[in-house]
């Protein structure tokens, strides 16, 4: 299967890259980075660097994929000013928008890719302890509204793809993820 993975460089992306290189699948990572050296040698990895906010030949990669994973996006852990805010929507809905423009013509209708489309749990908005269900109606702070704009506009790729919309959480793991940003406040005794 031929797999591209938008923010594949980050700590979600990389992992996913690993198992499905492992699985003997062809992988085509985009990311922002310069470099990004972790599986080169590997015949069937392929890193393409891009700004994926902005239209160009990185989506001719998505022309012959069969699976797109969207993981793009700036990190939420940093301060909030407005121009961060902006990148936070930018990073994330106009990646999307480009991707659904790149799954256009070109695709067999018979063969339509499937776009899994990260979203976050942010969606919600905060319900405190409350159990939730994916039922639940969409908050009203401004990750809730990020969340919303950005399933809205994997959702436009239905016609060309089946879109399967992912709401994560934070994602803790060794050797990246939310814990690396979060342990220094703990080991400050401010966690």
């Amino acid at each position: 299967m031929k797999i591209v993975i938008s923010g594949g460089t980050g700590f979600v992306g990389s992992h996913l890259c690993r198992h499905f290189l492992d699985q003997g699948h062809e992988v085509c990572a985009l990311g922002s980075r310069s470099e990004f050296n972790l599986f080169a040698g590997q015949d069937t990895f392929t890193y393409q660097q891009a700004d994926t906010t902005r239209p160009g030949p990185w989506q001719d990669a998505l022309k012959s994929a069969e699976l797109i994973v969207n993981l793009a996006g700036r990190t939420i852990f940093h301060r909030w000013t407005a121009a961060y805010k902006q990148q936070l929507l930018d990073s994330r809905i106009l990646t999307t928008r480009n991707i659904v423009a790149g799954l256009g013509p070109g695709q067999k209708p018979t063969q339509k890719p499937i776009l899994i489309s990260a979203s976050a749990v942010g969606y919600y908005g905060d319900r405190g302890d409350d159990e939730l269900s994916e039922n639940e109606p969409a908050g009203d702070d401004f990750l809730a509204r990020l969340a919303v704009q950005w399933e809205e506009e994997a959702l436009k790729a239905a016609a060309d793809a089946r879109v399967i919309r992912v709401r994560l959480g934070i994602v803790l793991g060794s050797g990246g993820g939310a814990l690396a940003s979060m342990l220094p406040a703990f080991k400050s005794y401010m966690g």
